[in-house]
């Protein structure tokens, strides 16, 4: 009796035909992005929108003259674009900040991103959201935001935070920081503010200049993004001694 057997070739042929499917889910196929790709462009949107809305935040600072000529005092400052007014109502917890610091011709760095912690204020009734922005007037509160780990801006850590609405414009250019808001009611008549918790968003800094950075790298010109222009220039002017 003679087998009747199918060639090889068909063989390897069948075989393949019936792995094809199993092949194709385990490839990668070309033109998507992978979930870390995805995350990136996410992050490096997030950290765009950030910058974009602290910028708008200078713009309404510019409009007060006492902060104006704080800037002029200033070495840096710290800007949270924006804030949930529910979170405010148990202490502001959670927000991404930008640190930048001002050099000595009266141009600015580029931005450093910092995760806020706490934010102690006084409050009133009907404070609706809006962004705050902490002037730092020495070189010890620009230290406070290269410290490697957690870190306050507050009277615990040494340093005197100030409401602006607290400040007389003969003594704008004294103590160490002074804390600003747009909002109606917020700080109420609180005379001192503070910051705990804050932290450097590495994954942030990084995911903006595709590079891995400390915040003293940023702040030292090691970088730069051409997407923080307009918030540099925003504040430049609104610091400018001829204003």
């Amino acid at each position: 009796m003679i087998a009747h057997m199918k060639p090889l070739g068909s063989l390897l042929c069948g075989t393949l035909l019936a792995c094809a499917p199993m092949l194709a889910l385990t490839q990668p196929k070309e033109g998507l992005a992978s979930d870390q790709e995805i995350a990136k462009v996410q992050l490096q949107a997030m950290a765009n929108q950030h910058v974009d809305n602290a910028r708008t935040a200078v713009a309404l600072l510019e409009k007060d003259t006492l902060m104006t000529e704080a800037l002029r005092w200033s070495k840096g400052v710290f800007i949270l674009p924006s804030y949930r007014r529910a979170a405010l109502a148990i202490g502001a917890s959670g927000g991404t900040g930008v640190l930048l610091r001002k050099r000595e011709n009266g141009s600015w760095s580029a931005p450093a991103f910092f995760k806020l912690g706490t934010l102690g204020i006084g409050l009133q009734a009907g404070v609706e959201a809006g962004p705050f922005v902490f002037v730092l007037l020495n070189d010890r509160a620009m230290q406070q935001f290269l410290q490697r780990s957690s870190f306050s801006v507050s009277a615990d850590a040494g340093l005197t935070v100030r409401n602006w609405k607290k400040v007389a414009r003969a003594t704008v250019g004294k103590g160490d920081v002074i804390a600003w808001s747009s909002a109606k009611g917020l700080f109420a008549d609180a005379v001192a503010v503070s910051v705990d918790d804050i932290r450097y968003d590495e994954q942030l800094t990084d995911a903006y200049y595709h590079h891995t950075l400390s915040a003293s790298d940023v702040l030292a010109d090691h970088v730069s993004n051409d997407q923080a222009q307009g918030l540099q220039q925003a504040l430049a002017t609104a610091s400018a001694p001829d204003r």
